[in-house]
């Protein structure tokens, strides 16, 4: 992405904006002037203030309600300022600064108070010289180069969402990565422990000459468990849920564990914090048979059922 440097962009208008007062500031009598020079004062700390002061693109709002009240207090000092010493060829800064200052708060993400700002402009000096200043004060430049700054304000503010939804976007893809990443190295460290259990298991099998006594016969049987249940239990087999269904099956608990896609739109600490569920309900399970199952395109993420053989009621029956 292309990115310019908000006060290297500024630059240009700036000088621009401190160009304008120039000509009037070398008219005869400026000293005198003081109406003139009140306004000029106004003038280059709005500019200044909106061109380059304050982080960001947006305009603090006091300092856009600033630029409003200079929309009005900047014509109204140079009219009085002319009125008094009869010149009307002061000032003639003031129409095409006050749309710089009033532009600039457009692109800065302030578009209501410039507008209402520009009517300001225009109202003071329509009343002043009538409609007659639309062509000869100016009003016509100032108004397209306002109007200019609400479309690039417009432009900006479609082009930052846009930014912001792309980056949001990215980060969640990263974040989602990130998530599958660290589920795919845990089941890798599950399984390798498993199949550290059960390579040397096969190994004494193997050498064993007779048939398999009572304790070699359960270690098989709980390796071949563990071994189905990474391949069918996929997101259903965090820390917590592999330890409690060791303490199940140490039990003597049959537990099948079935992953039907689920739980796949939840982040990684959501069904963490499922699962951390599902361990907590199954503490009062001691015997019989249990069944952990993560349905796909129900209103629940995870069904925990846990049965007695010779009772009709289930011990414990979950939808979470």
């Amino acid at each position: 992405m292309i990115s310019i440097n908000r006060t290297i962009a500024s630059l240009l208008p700036y000088v621009y904006a401190l160009y304008l007062p120039i000509q009037s500031i070398f008219l005869p009598g400026f000293a005198s002037r003081y109406l003139e020079i009140i306004a000029l004062v106004i003038y280059v700390y709005a500019a200044t203030a909106t061109l380059i002061f304050f982080r960001g693109l947006q305009l603090p709002r006091w300092q856009a309600f600033f630029n409003l009240g200079a929309a009005f207090a900047l014509p109204t000092l140079v009219i009085t300022q002319r009125q008094l010493i009869d010149d009307h060829s002061i000032g003639a800064w003031v129409v095409m600064g006050t749309a710089l200052v009033l532009t600039a708060t457009a692109v800065r993400q302030q578009a209501r108070l410039a507008l209402i700002g520009l009517a300001v402009l225009l109202s003071v000096l329509i009343i002043e010289y009538g409609q007659a200043a639309i062509a000869t004060a100016g009003l016509a430049g100032a108004l397209v180069f306002v109007l200019a700054g609400l479309a690039v304000s417009r432009g900006i503010a479609r082009a930052t969402r846009e930014s912001e939804k792309f980056r949001a976007k990215e980060i969640e893809t990263r974040t989602k990565i990130a998530e599958l990443e660290a589920a795919s190295r845990e089941r890798q460290q599950q399984l390798s422990q498993v199949l550290g259990t059960a390579v040397p298991l096969l190994s004494v099998i193997k050498d064993s000459q007779g048939p398999l006594n009572e304790d070699l016969r359960q270690s098989a049987k709980l390796v071949e468990a563990t071994l189905r249940d990474n391949l069918r239990g996929r997101e259903l087999l965090n820390r917590a849920m592999s330890n409690e269904v060791q303490r199940l099956r140490n039990l003597g608990v049959e537990v099948l564990i079935l992953d039907e896609g689920g739980t796949q739109s939840l982040s990684a600490k959501e069904r963490d914090e499922l699962l951390s569920r599902a361990v907590d309900s199954l503490q009062v399970v001691t015997q019989g048979r249990v069944t952990i199952r993560s349905p796909k395109g129900e209103d629940f993420r995870l069904t925990v059922v846990a049965t007695i053989p010779g009772q009709a009621q289930p011990v414990l029956s979950l939808r979470l």
